[in-house]
């Protein structure tokens, strides 16, 4: 029987604090001379929720199954003028499970961008903090909204059900990135990547808190309209709660920008990460992105292979190499459908480096959409999750049906 989590009472005024400060930079943005346009977009979304096996458990045989329902409410404040956009978007979703209380969760979600360009320079921030349950934040998801392949994370665990079912996972992603255009074909580009994550108390045994911050110095240049290289120097700091050990990173990377049609776009770059971990030395591992976005009318597919240096609260940078897929189809005015898959494959990079879980992971995911109106629809989810943890020496696997009515009216718009 696992032990009583305690609660962190601060989250909730941390949610609502950043909340607050979006809005603040919002109001900040807004310009009194430019043509502008605000947009606010509500939406609401009840689930009914059965999986065989929630936790995961190695111990498929004995797995009991569960039934429960999802709320979930957002709403989306946007700003556009000439020069300047920003959105604020926060979320609010509630799991009920009836009988078994240790499904049960309330989490909160918070995703800011922020931008300003002129004639020369781009500045940007993206942010975005979620506090939910570790039974889903450290489950990977093949997400199917997401529209660029670098927005796909890569910093969870695969530690679910061995941590306890009531354990909380707080996380808070700033990226900051400016760009300066030296001449009409090129640009330098600083961009700097911090996540801080924090763990419940009581599940300090299993997973640590940890802060990652990467900063990336890019050169680019474009030698056609279609056609753009690009050189990346990186440097990063990963520091955890537990260990004492401080591991720096830097790395050297160069790839292409290759737009092969109007709906078609590859990018391809290849590197190095030299890791280096107090006590131990240097590990130099090769890194690589290759992806492949197609947007037409009525279809979406993107395609990723990655082989990356990642952090998770499992303790210790890892050498991950993952494979993503998602292909979505507007089969008609009201319905569409969309598949998707997200596999990946975990290395330590060094033994004495911590406690790092290697493992194999795939989820495969189908979606189905019927649009009963403008602003109602039906969804159905299915997900395929398999997790084969080497500490364990077994596999795990269950399988996820999610059935949604979601509700989102039509979008109030304002432009002066």
């Amino acid at each position: 029987m696992y032990k009583q989590i305690r609660v962190n009472s601060e989250a909730p005024r941390r949610f609502s604090g950043l909340c607050a400060i979006s809005f603040v930079i919002l109001l900040g943005a807004v310009s009194a001379v430019e043509a502008a346009e605000w947009r606010f977009e509500p939406e609401l979304r009840l689930g009914a929720d059965f999986d065989d096996n929630p936790y995961l458990s190695i111990r498929t045989d004995v797995a009991e199954s569960e039934t429960g329902y999802v709320a979930e409410g957002s709403a989306e404040v946007a700003y556009r003028s000439e020069k300047t956009d920003f959105d604020i978007t926060p979320t609010l979703r509630t799991r009920e499970y009836g009988s078994n209380a240790d499904l049960n969760s309330d989490d909160q979600f918070l995703v800011m961008n922020f931008g300003h360009e002129t004639v020369l320079t781009n500045f940007r921030i993206r942010g975005s903090y979620d506090r939910e349950s570790v039974r889903t934040a450290e489950r990977a998801d093949a997400d199917l909204e997401v529209e660029d392949p670098d927005d796909i994370l890569d910093d969870d665990s695969g530690l679910v059900g061995t941590v306890g079912t009531r354990g909380r996972r707080e996380r808070v992603r700033v990226t900051p990135s400016f760009r300066y255009r030296a001449t009409t074909n090129s640009s330098v580009n600083l961009q700097v990547l911090h996540t801080d994550v924090r763990f419940d108390d009581d599940i300090g045994l299993f997973l640590t808190d940890y802060t990652d911050t990467r900063v990336n110095l890019s050169y680019r240049r474009a030698w056609s309209p279609r056609f753009t290289a690009v050189v990346t120097g990186t440097y990063r700091d990963y520091q955890t709660e537990q260990g004492s050990n401080e591991i720096n990173g830097t790395g050297l990377a160069v790839g292409i920008d290759r737009e092969l049609s109007e709906t078609s776009r590859l990018r391809v770059t290849f590197g190095y990460e030299d890791t280096e971990v107090e006590g131990s030395g240097d590990n130099v591992e090769p890194v690589a992105n290759v992806s492949y976005v197609r947007r037409q009318k009525t279809t979406t597919l993107l395609a990723q292979y990655r082989r990356s240096i990642s952090a998770s609260g499992a303790g210790a940078l890892g050498v991950r190499d993952s494979l993503s897929l998602n292909f979505t189809r507007g089969l008609s005015d009201r319905i569409s459908a969309g598949i998707g898959a997200r596999a990946y494959t975990t290395n330590a990079i060094d033994e004495t480096a911590g406690p790092l879980d290697e493992r194999e992971y795939v989820q495969l995911r189908a979606q189905f959409t019927w649009h009963l109106s403008s602003t109602f629809s039906l969804q159905t989810d299915y997900r395929y999750t398999f997790l084969d943890r080497e500490a364990q020496g077994e596999s795990a696997n269950s399988n996820q049906v999610t059935v949604w009515l979601n509700y989102r009216p039509t979008p109030m718009i304002r432009s002066r």
